[in-house]
């Protein structure tokens, strides 16, 4: 019993690239949030207009695990 428990909770724990885009130019920029959190909202410094705007999140790109995320983060420094 304690290790289907562990199995959802492992479940609930993935995480989603999802695409923000500026509310003042369209700017877009991809983010990394939790799968049980709520849509994103943030400020963020516009590079079109060189000023700190706010950005919401208008859709979700893939689901990622937490070794894809890893992977995700080596091949950015890379």
């Amino acid at each position: 019993m304690r290790l289907s428990w562990i199995l959802n909770a492992a479940k609930g724990g993935r995480q989603l690239l999802v695409n923000c885009e500026s509310q003042a130019t369209g700017h877009r920029v991809m983010r990394i949030r939790e799968k049980t959190q709520d849509k994103l909202e943030f400020l963020h410094v516009d590079p079109w207009i060189d000023q700190e705007v706010l950005y919401k999140e208008i859709r979700k790109i893939k689901t990622l695990e937490k070794q894809k995320v890893r992977e995700l983060h080596l091949g950015r420094v890379v």
